[in-house]
């Protein structure tokens, strides 16, 4: 019995495989001297990565829909921040200091730190994963240096938003990217604004303790009509709202568009947690540009390992009010010895089965999933996956032939390529496509249907997408044409 089941599963990802989807036949000579230029970059067994960096870098590239804007901008940028601010650096913890002290170590400028190499080099090498694999040096496990980083740059990075995000944007206008979709921050409002620390303690008991959906709903109406009849509340996420759009402003343009998703921070008490999303769903309601909510922080940490199934209710609670609120969860984002192996069965089920997730953020776990078969019906059906190739070989060491992208691919999920946080990777769009093709060689119509799923699945409203849609078409046929002529004069 056991051969025979291990002989219908080796079948069935066979039948997998062979039911990938065939790439269409070029609609235009131009698309089928682009498709054969790419192509030409696998003639050998070595991948031609410089041609592949050219052809991604002059591509349309849709939306980055993965994106997290604190983790987007570079560490040179901060620092020229903290300089505006008049601001210090510790010389030995590396952090942001405000105010010059009794510190143990000396606090210097910016400019002051930019002058010691030796110093700079480090700092970059905090804030972001410069130079981690690149020599023999004192270093944190991966996933530690990565998630540390924001640890450094929170106090800055919300400082100059409306700067930081203009940046962003003319980084995406650079490499051809139509549509950023980008994670913003927390709504900002704080359960203890609201209930006193007994009530808190009391609720957030009975939230670990509750075992069915139907407890935990019962225990979020109470939470809800408390902030639902509660002016502040409203006030709170009114101020969120009217300081997006604030900084929102200019930022649009006929060739790009920017919207918004808020988040709750997966590490905190539930009751913080169920405040956050409740104020985020209220946030999205409120305004066309906050168009989704999120959870974030490592999915590996201790407090959200516990909380996880605690948290995917909470999302099936405020779906269930709030219907018409898209929301994209990062799932999935662990692998085998990173955490007991039972918590590798259900994460990426029970966001999108449980929680009703309209994306799937990472999805690494899938093939250790219980009811991984199952799931990839159900994503193919109703979801997408974001697939983020730097951020998963950095954080997880997953990469090539580990990394789930095949068994996405051959089994039709709709795909997604996203950057993550690429000034803490160091890295753009566009070289995420060029991991994409130097590892897995996908077609360049299925590289063009990854870019319009990069739209499809947006949260964008039916209108905005296609006008997006009918300006990616233009962008491809200049592309393509451009393509086309440098064929022409490669030898």
């Amino acid at each position: 019995m056991r051969y025979l089941k291990h002989l219908s599963l080796l079948l069935l990802l066979s039948f997998l495989v062979g039911c990938a989807p065939m790439p269409n036949l070029p609609k235009s000579d131009d698309e089928g001297a682009t498709s054969a230029l790419y192509d030409r970059s696998f003639e050998t067994h070595i991948p031609n990565v410089a041609m592949l960096n050219l052809f991604f870098t002059q591509m349309p590239k849709g939306g980055d829909l993965h994106h997290h804007y604190t983790g987007s901008i570079y560490a040179e940028t901060y620092l020229e921040w903290v300089k505006n601010k008049g601001w210090f650096i510790d010389s030995c913890t590396f952090k942001i200091v405000k105010v010059k002290g009794n510190e143990t170590c000396k606090s210097v400028s910016v400019d002051e730190l930019i002058s010691n190499d030796t110093l700079y080099r480090k700092l970059l090498t905090l804030w972001s994963d410069k130079d981690f694999d690149n020599y023999s040096h004192e270093q944190l496990p991966p996933d530690s240096n990565f998630f540390n980083t924001f640890g450094y740059f929170s106090p800055i990075s919300d400082q100059y938003m409306d700067v930081g995000l203009n940046i962003i944007k003319e980084r995406a206008l650079n490499e051809n990217v139509s549509y950023i979709e980008t994670m913003l921050s927390r709504v900002g409002v704080n359960s203890t604004e609201f209930f006193n620390a007994d009530e808190a303690k009391n609720l957030n008991n009975a939230l670990h303790h509750a075992t069915t959906q139907e407890e935990v709903n019962a225990l979020l109406d109470r939470i809800s009509a408390v902030y639902t009849q509660n002016q502040a509340f409203g006030e709170k996420v009114h101020h969120f709202v009217s300081e997006v759009e604030r900084r929102h402003e200019g930022i649009d343009t006929e060739n790009f568009t920017m919207r918004f998703q808020t988040y709750a921070v997966r590490v905190l008490e539930p009751l913080q947690v169920y405040t956050d999303l409740l104020a985020g769903y209220k946030a999205v309601l409120s305004s066309p540009l906050i168009v989704g909510v999120n959870i974030v922080a490592p999915e590996n940490n201790t407090v959200a390992i516990n909380d996880y199934t605690l948290h995917m209710r909470m999302f099936n609670y405020l779906a269930s009010h709030y219907p018409q609120v898209p929301h994209s969860l990062h799932a999935g984002e662990l692998t085998i010895g990173m955490v007991e192996p039972k918590e590798l069965l259900f994460h990426i089920t029970q966001a999108r089965k449980i929680a009703g997730a309209d994306r799937i953020g990472h999805g690494v776990d899938i093939a250790y999933e219980k009811e991984s078969l199952s799931l990839l019906k159900e994503l193919k059906e109703h979801a997408a996956v974001e697939i983020n190739l730097s951020s998963n070989e950095f954080i997880l060491g997953v990469t090539g032939k580990e990394h789930p992208y095949s068994i996405y691919a051959a089994y039709g999920v709709p795909i997604v390529i996203s950057t993550d946080d690429s000034g803490v990777s160091r890295d753009n769009l566009a070289h995420e496509y060029v991991l994409l093709a130097s590892r897995y060689h996908p077609s360049y119509a299925t590289i063009k249907t990854y870019v319009y799923n990069s739209i499809d699945y947006s949260f964008l409203t039916p209108a905005e997408k296609a006008k997006v849609k009918i300006q990616l078409d233009k962008k491809f046929e200049v592309f393509e044409r451009e393509m086309s002529t440098l064929a022409k004069n490669l030898k």
